[in-house]
């Protein structure tokens, strides 16, 4: 009869040239690492990732000076409007109309209404986004407003979101936050 020789692991051979393998590899990374310039490269890797963070921090931060430096209410409203505008897109000639025409409600006949209107559209679009804007301009309303003008700064922003068709899902919600924000105690 035919003996038949004892089953062996078939990854019995195999193991020891894996281990081999690795081994070499980890070594190899470790010389890398202590003797290359592996650290060098972790280093500016985590530089550059730390420099990245900062400097968007910086440009958010930069983007968002022209909206907290308003001090003058109407100048406040006018930004929310115009950030109504710019959630339907670009804002076209008919919402700018609409806005200078609710600023000049509010104002003295004798202003420089495009030099404000050239501000106002600066400050909205370098703000990041609409609700950081609300959120910066929101404890200035609140101080400088009463009742009523609120009730008349909801009015203005719903008075840009009904042009082209009524007002959008984005409109609608910016409208809400704010006014929410503005009926809110300190």
């Amino acid at each position: 009869m035919r003996q038949v020789p004892p089953h062996r692991n078939s990854l019995g051979g195999i193991m020891p040239v894996i281990a081999a393998i690795v081994g070499a590899v980890m070594t190899g990374l470790l010389y890398y690492f202590i003797y290359g310039s592996g650290m060098e490269q972790l280093d500016r890797y985590l530089g550059d990732r730390r420099s990245a963070k900062l400097r968007a921090r910086s440009e958010a931060a930069f983007r968002a000076a022209p909206v907290r430096a308003i001090r003058d209410p109407i100048d406040a409203a006018g930004v929310l409007m115009m950030l109504v505008a710019l959630a339907r897109g670009t804002p076209t000639p008919e919402q700018e109309a609409a806005i200078k025409a609710e600023i000049r409600k509010v104002t003295s006949p004798g202003e420089d209404h495009g030099a404000r209107m050239a501000y106002i559209r600066h400050a909205a679009t370098q703000a990041s986004d609409a609700d950081t804007a609300v959120d910066h301009l929101a404890p200035l309303l609140r101080d400088k407003l009463n009742a009523a003008e609120r009730d008349d700064l909801e009015r203005m922003l719903e008075a840009v979101a009904v042009i082209h068709g009524g007002p959008i899902d984005g409109q609608e919600k910016l409208i809400a936050r704010t006014v929410r924000l503005l009926a809110e105690p300190y």
